[in-house]
């Protein structure tokens, strides 16, 4: 079976029972989730709009609120502490050029390989020839 390679988020096995989670209702609980899945998504750093926070219910955004999952700031929300378990929009940009470029690197040397290794070919403008010490 293939490694699943979409996007997550990490909630710990405890989050349930952590004391600003376990007294939450329902829809709040549901809510809070719901928040750090699309922050996640869309790279925000943990920050969102009033409607998002609303998206529930005016009373279920302000029950976060007072829970202190959720905090005001200039120009809408954010999580509380999100950045202590979640990756930054920095970070998920980088391992997604990282990944990028491992698969480019990994087609390249593939294809190099194939065309030139294999056959015995060097070629003065492969930087993949030129790049491999003699003997090698």
């Amino acid at each position: 079976m293939s490694k699943d390679t979409r996007p997550y988020f990490t909630l710990t096995n405890e989050y349930p029972r952590h004391r600003k989670i376990r007294t939450l209702s329902d829809k709040a609980f549901r809510l809070h989730v719901e928040l750090i899945a699309d922050c996640n998504e869309a790279t925000s750093d943990g920050k969102f709009s009033k409607h998002e926070l609303n998206m529930r219910g005016i009373k279920t955004g302000k029950e976060l609120i007072a829970a202190g999952l959720v905090e005001e700031i200039e120009g809408g929300y954010q999580l509380h502490d999100y950045l202590s378990h979640q990756p930054s929009k920095v970070e998920i940009a980088q391992r997604r050029q990282d990944k990028r470029e491992r698969g480019t690197r990994g087609g390249k040397e593939s294809s190099h390989k194939r065309w030139h290794v294999d056959r015995g070919v060097f070629k003065e403008d492969c930087e993949l020839c030129v790049s491999v010490p003699d003997g090698a």
